[in-house]
């Protein structure tokens, strides 16, 4: 009997013989037993785990880490019986006779062939390997992708032979089932589309088989730009022959009017929702495409830069044919966001595109995979994901236009929008630069919330870093800007967000707590408030809850490199846990140079004495120039840098900073 069973399709579980589930906290701890459970038995190097995994880092550093994921296997293992890992010198396996795999099962069972082989296979296939494990490396990305794709390849394999055993023994609600279950791995599919329409009609349900037939043109419109292929037309007619006028599937609904005159474009950014295609192979599931795109447009309208086309506008266009272009005209909207959603079984994809009206260019584009374990769940998780990303894709697209305006013509929007790179490029010259551009819209239009907003974040910054050669008057900007932004709207979530960041660092906690509360509230979406209120989470004594804000940031938002992983790495050193510090902060693009701080402490609480004196090196070498004033050899200085930088509710918290700051080598 196997003492360790290993789940890899459709994400990852480790169980014990007995059926104790194995918790691995680390994503690279589940990647490795990943990778030597393919096949269970195959010896690993050590420089092979090294550089599959931690190749970011340093050879030492990199061995560390690798010793330190063994030591974690060994640990929740260490009820297994017999012991799976085998951890030699130079090379590491899994015993192949105490490991069950499904992904190796999966491999088996359809090299068997036989039809009861077949079903269980189709069963095991729950989803793609490790589904939803990212692991931020290209070797093992490259190495996953691989797996992946032939793994899929497998499991259609065993499902095409399946839907043909099924249809020859004139078992027709299998045949469909599987049919179904097939689209939902590969839409494109046409042949099988064929097949579902040929079931349909031989049931006498010819309306579904011309919704089917729908369905098939709709995919292979979206994502490949061309028409069903002969043989699928001629099936089609076929099927058409018998259906009355009274059971013709739905006509498009009418064209709104076209507008006489192009519709002018508002101040701010306006956009439009289109309804999301439904490309399940199933038609019945045009409701929950319809309600994904009823929630993304609500939840844009949170968004106060934006201006949101309302749902029956969109909604006329269901079922049309229509340029971006005309529609921009028709609606008055600068851009447009489209996509689809396939449903099947126990698993939903959404892909989601931001498109320029005026040009018809793609500004963005992205797919979403996940479980359908709770309906309502997903669609949330889904419509809070694309929200994010649309939100922050027009913001990026808009800055980028309003650089190439006349300067006469520049807006107060538009200078908000110049300053978002300078305030996240975490340097103290870019601060200076956002500040110059957030004071010049302030300028321009004295009641705009989101400028003072903006400014406070700023300002509160320059004391968060030690910027400021005099933290006090930045303090007392910094709250002056974030009261006013809210005294204007006090219904806008970021401008609670700026006040809840000047609260923090005045030492009002409570404060501080209540407005991120607020904030969040008021838009729940909005990445930027998210991690604000995470980093509250953080300062107020709860680490572990600001990891939870900040990785649900990183979801909405997985192309995070800065001060959000950097925040992240902080999170973990407030919970004492110092490899995924580390590996946060080795993450970080363009690190400042108080990370080096952060990552020298880790490395000194874990012992890793070289490493932390190579990264105090670094900061202390960057801090001379960008201290103001920089402390030198001087302890007591160097303590008031961290009392005015690493404010803290809990003194323990703030002892523990400096501690590990003593440990790296700082003389405080």
């Amino acid at each position: 009997m196997a003492s360790l069973r290993i789940t890899l399709l459709g994400g990852f579980e480790a169980r014990l013989g007995s059926g104790k589930a194995i918790d691995l906290h680390g994503r690279k701890t589940q990647a490795l037993l990943a990778y030597l459970a393919l096949p269970p038995g195959e010896p690993r190097s050590r420089d092979k785990l090294v550089a599959l995994l931690w190749s970011d880092r340093g050879e030492q550093q990199a061995r560390g880490s690798l010793r330190q994921a063994l030591a974690e296997l060994r640990k929740a293992l260490g009820d297994a019986d017999p012991p799976p890992v085998v951890a030699g010198r130079d090379e590491v396996h899994l015993d192949a006779g105490a490991v069950e795999v499904d992904a190796v099962e999966l491999e088996r069972l359809v090299a068997d062939g036989a039809p009861e082989a077949l079903e269980r296979a189709a069963e095991l296939y729950q989803g793609d390997l490790l589904d939803g494990i990212g692991v931020h490396d290209p070797a093992f990305e490259d190495w996953l992708r691989t797996e992946r794709e032939r793994l899929h390849d497998s499991a259609r394999e065993a499902m095409s032979s399946l839907l043909d055993h099924e249809t020859s023994a004139g078992n027709t609600d299998q045949a469909v089932a599987m049919a179904r279950r097939l689209l939902a791995l590969d839409p494109l599919q046409e042949a099988v589309h064929r097949a579902l329409m040929r079931l349909y009609a031989q049931k006498g349900d010819r309306a579904t088989a011309l919704k089917q037939y729908q369905a098939c043109r709709d995919v292979l419109k979206v994502e490949l730009g061309i028409e069903p292929d002969a043989e699928t037309e001629r099936l089609i007619d076929e099927i058409r022959k018998g259906v009355s006028e009274t059971d013709e599937a739905e006509k498009p609904a009418s064209s709104p009017a076209a507008a006489t005159e192009p519709l002018a474009l508002p101040d701010k950014p306006s956009i439009a929702v289109l309804p999301f295609v439904n490309i399940s192979g199933d038609p019945e599931q045009e409701y929950f495409a319809d309600g994904i795109t009823e929630d993304i447009i609500t939840e844009l309208s949170r968004f106060r830069e934006f201006a949101v086309i309302a749902r029956n506008s969109s909604f006329a266009y269901k079922g049309r044919s229509v340029k971006v272009q005309d529609i921009g005209r028709e609606l008055g909207v600068k851009f447009v966001v489209e996509g689809s959603v396939r449903r099947a079984a126990d698993r939903v994809r959404v892909t989601a595109q931001l498109i320029d009206t005026e040009t018809g260019s793609h500004i963005w584009a992205e797919r979403y995979d996940r479980e359908l374990e709770d309906i309502f769940a997903i669609q949330d998780e889904v419509t809070e994901a694309v929200v994010a990303r649309v939100a922050d894709s027009v913001k990026g697209a808009v800055t980028l236009l309003s650089r190439s305006r006349p300067k006469q013509s520049v807006t107060a929007y538009d200078l908000v929008l110049q300053s978002r790179p300078y305030r996240t490029s975490m340097t103290r010259s870019g601060s200076e630069q956002a500040a110059r551009l957030l004071t010049q819209a302030i300028a321009l239009d004295p009641d705009y919330s989101l400028a003072h907003a903006s400014l406070a974040f700023v300002r509160a910054g320059d004391v968060d870093e030690g910027w400021s050669a005099d933290p006090d008057a930045a303090l007392r900007d910094a709250m002056a800007s974030a009261r006013q932004a809210v005294a204007l709207d006090n219904s806008d979530g970021y401008a609670h967000a700026s006040l809840a960041y000047a609260h923090y660092l005045s030492g009002n906690f409570d404060r501080a707590v209540h407005e991120a509360r607020t904030a969040l509230s008021l838009n729940p979406n909005h990445v930027n408030i998210i991690m604000t209120s995470g980093w509250i989470s953080i300062v107020a004594g709860d680490p572990e809850t600001g990891i939870e804000h900040i990785q649900r940031a990183r979801r909405l938002n997985p192309y995070m490199g800065g001060f959000e992983l950097w925040t992240l790495g902080q999170a973990y050193f407030g919970a004492k846990r110092y490899e995924e510090a580390i590996d946060a902060f080795s993450q970080v693009t363009d690190p400042p140079a108080a990370l080096y701080l952060d990552l020298a402490a880790a490395c000194a609480y874990l012992g890793r004495d070289s490493d932390a004196r190579d990264n105090m090196n670094t900061f202390l070498d960057r801090a001379r120039n960008e201290l103001n004033p920089f402390p030198g050899d001087d302890p007591q200085a160097w303590r008031r840098y961290f009392e005015r930088t690493c404010i803290r509710r809990r003194k323990e918290d703030f002892e523990h900073i400096i501690e590990g700051a003593r440990k790296a080598g700082l003389p405080v």
